[in-house]
C-alpha cells in the first residue's frame, strides 16, 4: 500500500501550471467531504439507472479504492500504528497518532489485510466492466480527505499524505496546487493492475504462518501486541509453514493478471496524442515527474511483464543454471515450471536447506528442450534502465 501512495507522491512532484477550463467530476464532492459510503451509494444508483455511463463507473471504482486505503487506516488507527519508523508493506500508512490503542494480534492483523485485499476486489471489479476508450475522470487530488480515526473530529488530506510520505513539501504545491489529473482508459487498467498487485501481496504473507515470531517482527510498529507464549520468537523465514496452499494459487493469478493489464495500460497510452493532465504519460507527452519516460524504457518493462507472465502461466522455466545455486545436484535440462509449484506446493516451501540437500521435487520440474526459459537479461535490463536518480519512483508508478 505505501509503494501505491508513494507512486502517488512521485508522479506529482512537478506537473506543470496549465490553464484550466474544464470542470472536474461529480465524484470530486464525495472525494474532498471524505463521504466516500455515501458516494458510493449514489454511484450505485446512477448505474442502475444508466448502465453505460463508464464516469460513473470509474468515479465508483475511484471511491472504493479510497475507501478500502481510509478503512485500512482505520484499523492501523486503531492498533497505534507508528507509520514513520518503518518501511513494511502496507503499515506504512501515515496515520494519526493513537494515545490509547488497542493490542493487535497476529490474527487480527490478519483480519485487516483480508478485508482491505476484499475491498480491493470490489474496486477491480467495478474498473473492469468499463467498456468504453474515451472515459475520462478529472479530479483535484489535494481536496480527497481521509478519516483515519473514525471520529470524523481529526481529517487527513491526500496532501497531507504524501507530505508525510515524502518527508517534506512538494513542488507540485506551486506549480499544480490543486493536484489536477485527468485520468483516462490507460489509468483504468493502471489502478486495475495495483489492485492485484496489492491483493498478490496480502495472499502472498497470508498463505503462511508468520505468527512465530509476530512479537518481535512488528514490536516498533504497534504499541501492544498480543504475546504468543507457545511459539519460536527466533523462527527465520525459512522455517515458515504453508497453512494456505490456495491463496499462493491465487497470488499467481493475481500477477497474471498485473502482467496483462500493463500490456493493456500501455496499449491505450501509446494511442493517446492528447496531454491534458495526464497521470502516466507516454514519450510523447509531458511527464509528471520532469524526466524523460522514453519508448525504450517502457518496452523494456513490457518484456519484463512477458517473462514474468510466462513464469506464472508455466509458459518458460526457471532454468537449470540458475537452479543450481540453490541446489547443488540438480540435473542438468531440467527447469522448474513456477505455476505446478504455487498450485501444488509443499507445506515446507521455503525450507531452502532442504531443497540444497535434496534436491528439487521431480514433479515441479520438465525438460528445458520443451519450453523457453526465463530470459534474466530482460530482468536486468530494467534494472538498468531504471538505475540512478528517481529510477525506482519511475519504475514504481509502472506497477
Amino acid at each position: 500500500m505505501f509503494r501505491f501512495l508513494a507512486c502517488i507522491a512521485v508522479c506529482l512532484i512537478s506537473i506543470p501550471t496549465r490553464a484550466v477550463d474544464l470542470p472536474s467530476s461529480p465524484v470530486e464532492q464525495f472525494l474532498h467531504e471524505g463521504r466516500f459510503a455515501e458516494g458510493e451509494t449514489e454511484l450505485l444508483l446512477a448505474l442502475d439507472a444508466n448502465p453505460s455511463d463508464d464516469e460513473a463507473r470509474f468515479g465508483l471504482g475511484v471511491l472504493q479504492f479510497v475507501r478500502a486505503v481510509q478503512n485500512l487506516g482505520q484499523s492501523l488507527y486503531d492498533y497505534g500504528a507508528i507509520s514513520g519508523i518503518n518501511n513494511q508493506p502496507f503499515l506504512r500508512l501515515p496515520v494519526p497518532l493513537n494515545k490509547n490503542p488497542s493490542a493487535i494480534s497476529y490474527k487480527e492483523l490478519g483480519r485487516v489485510l483480508d478485508a482491505f485485499a476484499s475491498e480491493l476486489d470490489r474496486a477491480e471489479n467495478t474498473l473492469a466492466a468499463i467498456q468504453g476508450d474515451q472515459v475520462k475522470l478529472k479530479l483535484r487530488l489535494s481536496g480527497v480527505t481521509f478519516d483515519f480515526t473514525g471520529t470524523g473530529k481529526e481529517q487527513t488530506t491526500l496532501l497531507q499524505v504524501l507530505v508525510n510520505l515524502n518527508g517534506g513539501r512538494l513542488e507540485i504545491e506551486k506549480a499544480n496546487p490543486d493536484f489536477r489529473v485527468h485520468f483516462d482508459r490507460g489509468d483504468v487498467a493502471w489502478l486495475r493492475a495495483y489492485c492485484h498487485l496489492l491483493c498478490a501481496m496480502v495472499d502472498g504473507y497470508r498463505a503462511f504462518d508468520e505468527e512465530p515470531g509476530f512479537e518481535r517482527r512488528v514490536s516498533m510498529v504497534f504499541p501492544k501486541v498480543e504475546s504468543v507464549t507457545d511459539s519460536n520468537p527466533n523462527i527465520d523465514w525459512q522455517g515458515l509453514k504453508l497453512v494456505d496452499a490456495p491463496r499462493l494459487r491465487r497470488m499467481r493469478l493475481h500477477i497474471v493478471k498485473v502482467c496483462e493489464l500493463n500490456r493493456e495500460t500501455w496499449a491505450h497510452y501509446r494511442k493517446e496524442t492528447d496531454d491534458d493532465f495526464e497521470w502516466l504519460p507516454n514519450a510523447k507527452q509531458t511527464d509528471q515527474l520532469g524526466m524523460l519516460l522514453t519508448d525504450e524504457r517502457i518496452d523494456a518493462w513490457l518484456g519484463m511483464m512477458t517473462q514474468l507472465e510466462g513464469l506464472m502461466t508455466g509458459e518458460r522455466l526457471v532454468p537449470s543454471n540458475l537452479l543450481r545455486a540453490i541446489a547443488n545436484e540438480h540435473p542438468p535440462g531440467q527447469g522448474l515450471n513456477v505455476k505446478t509449484l504455487l498450485d501444488n506446493p509443499r507445506s515446507d516451501l521455503l525450507n531452502w536447506n532442504r531443497v540444497n540437500a535434496e534436491g528439487i521435487d521431480a514433479k515441479y520440474l520438465e525438460p528445458e528442450a520443451g519450453k523457453p526459459a526465463l530470459d534474466l537479461n530482460a530482468l536486468f535490463n530494467v534494472f538498468r534502465m531504471f538505475s540512478g536518480p528517481f529510477g525506482f519512483a519511475q519504475a514504481a508508478r509502472l506497477n
